[in-house]
This record gives structure tokens, C-alpha cells and sequence, in this order.
């Protein structure tokens, strides 16, 4: 049985760490489900309203270009039980995505950032949340458990203006 983990719990602390050193020559082992990672990324800017929200393909990696956090009016609230903590100057941005079938979608990001899938105005709870593999350049994975829908994916309280992001759908 997977426990919900709530999202103010993904610890976005730093933007993506320098090159490790010691991945130079690596060659990551992809899981199954990350393999899309490698593939060029296409370039999006983020929404500031959600209305505007472009549309991101699961499977697809994309280069997302954020906006000052001040200009940004977000899709939904963190649930008043998360407290996350804000730098001063952050980016943030709106997309969304279609999932054509329920099941376990993940989230990856290249740097700190927080995540918030939400779905009719609310931000849905993760269900687990961890660190890429190593040398991959995947900062963190969120995962959330989602049925069909369109939902618009917010990314907040980022310290640089523009991450990588790919939404993963369930593999099977």
C-alpha cells in the first residue's frame, strides 16, 4: 500500500547541483521509465495564468522557461497543511497535460523546484517523491496517482528561470 506523501515534502532546497565531477565518462543506466530523458528536449515557456497553459506530451522532455514568481498567479494554493518556504526571488509557471488512462504518472525535473499537480483548482497530494538517478541529471521524480483528465502541472519556488521537466506515464 503506498502512503500519500504530501508535495511540500519534495524538499526543493537548491537549483540543480554543478556537473559531479566524478559522472564525467558515466554512462547512466536508464530505468524503463526515465529512457525519454535522453531524447532533446522541446522548448515551452510556462504560462502565467493558467488559463494560457500550454500543453506539455507525457513522454516528451521539455526545456520550460519560467517567470518571475511575482508575475505569476498560480493554478492553485499549496493546501493550507503545507508550509513551504519561499526564496525571495523564485520562478514559477503553469503548463498542462493530458492522461488519457488512470494509473501512476512521475514527474521529473533537472532542478529544485516545487511541483503541484492540480485538478480542479486543488493541488493533489504525491504519493512519493525521490532523487534521479545518479549522473542522469534528473534532480528530483514525484509521482502522483491520477485518472483520466486534464490537469495543469504548476511549477513553483524555482531558483533558476528555466528547468527540464518530462511527464511519465505509467509503463506496462
Amino acid at each position: 500500500m503506498a502512503l500519500a506523501v504530501p508535495a511540500w515534502a519534495q524538499g526543493a532546497k537548491t537549483p540543480s547541483a554543478p556537473a559531479d565531477p566524478s559522472c564525467k565518462g558515466v554512462a547512466v543506466e536508464w530505468p524503463a521509465d526515465l529512457k525519454a530523458w535522453g531524447i532533446t528536449a522541446v522548448p515551452v515557456t510556462a504560462a502565467t495564468a493558467s488559463a494560457a497553459a500550454p500543453t506539455l506530451t507525457p513522454g516528451v522532455p521539455a526545456r520550460v522557461t519560467l517567470a518571475p514568481k511575482a508575475g505569476v498567479t498560480l493554478a492553485a494554493a499549496p493546501p493550507a497543511s503545507q508550509s513551504k518556504p519561499v526564496a525571495e526571488s523564485t520562478y514559477a509557471g503553469i503548463l498542462s497535460f493530458t492522461v488519457p488512462a488512470a494509473g501512476p504518472y512521475r514527474i521529473a525535473l533537472d532542478a529544485g523546484a516545487w511541483i503541484d499537480v492540480v485538478a480542479e483548482g486543488k493541488a493533489l497530494d504525491s504519493t512519493s517523491h525521490k532523487h534521479g538517478p545518479n549522473c542522469s541529471g534528473i534532480h528530483k521524480v514525484v509521482d502522483f496517482g491520477l485518472a483520466a483528465g486534464t490537469y495543469q502541472l504548476q511549477l513553483s519556488n524555482s531558483l533558476v528561470p528555466a528547468v527540464t521537466v518530462l511527464v511519465v506515464p505509467p509503463q506496462g
